[in-house]
């Protein structure tokens, strides 16, 4: 007769991974029957995993590894929230990309006009934001992977350059120097919950805007830091909302920091969103400008709907007869007219979502480049 197992005791499954789903993580069949999701694992391989609940399961080791897998550079990788795939071969990565673009636009019944290509761009050090987060006990670090409501501390972050992790970690080393308070809202205990740090990838300056309640944050915590152009504290006292966000009240130096794309200077303030990946974004504004120059016949008229700050709006306008840019959020307009002035682009603060088709009727080109979750 086969051994049920107890209601506590672990479940083991071997299970080969065929793909992986929307957020990453492997995807396959057990040798048993039924599908399993097991987190840094890579099409191909067959793994040993714990039954964990519904059809998640949990890696306990490789049985058959993949010829991409690749040892991963940091130390907290699989327990920090910040990365999940250091664990492929970064050409692996860049095929998975784009076997998930393929069929998120087959099942969108979207027509592709021909191949995709996934740009490449450096796997590590790209990004021109982190937020960082401070935990009630005042550790300091990233989400855990999976878990909102816990943190893996961190002493590395291989998604910025050294640098300018080192400019987080030392402002926190100055922090706790300070003996400053920290949120904890299970006990309503006000305090610092954020560090956001925003760089120029391109300019090298930097913009540190700490989030929490409201408190004196003295010049000691920033003072000396040479990168560093402007200083923020986001006000967010309500203890519902645990997100790094606030009203921004100016501490010290500049109101923006600077950033370059294609030899065109951009102004960012501390609430306006901007291309995480600032080398990718001048490859998205190339790739754009050779669409048009593909379909002449297009393009003369070009909508620029969710258009932050105006970036692809104003690279793009030389191109154009007139570019409309729309966002909803005030600053950025307020951002996309300064970089607009002396070029045939206009700016309108309103939601998208709320545009009816006329407004369309006079332009023949609509670029879309919607916020993380997606089209309304």
């Amino acid at each position: 007769m086969r051994h049920s197992p107890k209601q506590d005791e672990p479940v083991y499954r071997t299970v080969t991974i065929h793909t992986v789903n929307k957020k990453g993580y492997g995807r396959g069949e057990a040798t048993t029957g039924g599908e399993v999701i097991v987190p840094y694992t890579i099409p191909g391989e067959t793994v040993e995993a714990r039954k964990l609940r519904r059809k998640n399961g949990e890696l306990v080791q490789i049985l058959e590894p993949s010829p991409d897998r690749v040892q991963p550079p940091c130390r907290h990788f699989t327990r920090c929230g910040g990365c999940i795939w250091q664990h492929i071969a970064y050409e692996k990565q860049l095929e998975l990309k784009r076997v998930k673009i393929e069929r998120l636009l087959w099942d969108a019944k979207i027509p592709c006009p021909g191949a995709i290509a996934v740009h490449p761009s450096a796997p590590y050090e790209y990004r021109n934001r982190m937020d960082f987060l401070w935990w009630y006990t005042g550790d300091f670090g990233l989400r855990r992977r999976g878990a909102w409501h816990a943190m893996e501390k961190l002493d590395e972050c291989r998604l910025l350059p050294a640098w300018a992790a080192e400019i987080a970690f030392e402002v926190n080393r100055r922090v706790q120097a300070e003996g400053l308070p920290f949120r904890d809202q299970k006990y309503g205990n006000r305090g610092l919950r954020y560090l956001i740090l925003r760089r120029g990838v391109f300019t090298g300056e930097v913009m540190l805007s700490f989030v929490g309640d409201p408190l004196e944050l003295p010049s000691r915590l920033w003072e000396g830091l040479e990168p560093v152009r402007s200083v923020y504290h986001l006000v967010n006292d309500n203890l519902d909302n645990d997100l790094s966000e606030g009203e921004p009240l100016h501490l010290w130096g500049e109101p923006t920091y600077r950033e370059m794309i294609l030899g065109k200077e951009f102004w960012i303030g501390p609430r306006s969103f901007f291309q995480p990946n600032p080398a990718v974004a001048e490859a998205m504004v190339e790739h754009v400008r050779s669409l048009l120059e593909r379909y002449p016949q297009a393009g003369r008229r070009l909508v620029d709907l969710y258009c932050g700050i105006g970036m692809f709006s104003v690279l793009l306008a030389d191109r154009c007869e007139k570019v409309l840019g729309i966002e909803v959020v005030p600053e950025a307009i307020l951002m996309a007219k300064r970089h607009g002035e002396g070029c045939n682009a206009e700016f309108v603060c309103m939601e998208a979502e709320t545009i009816m088709p006329d407004t369309f009727f006079e332009y023949d080109t609509l670029l879309l480049d919607p916020p993380r979750a997606g089209l309304h």
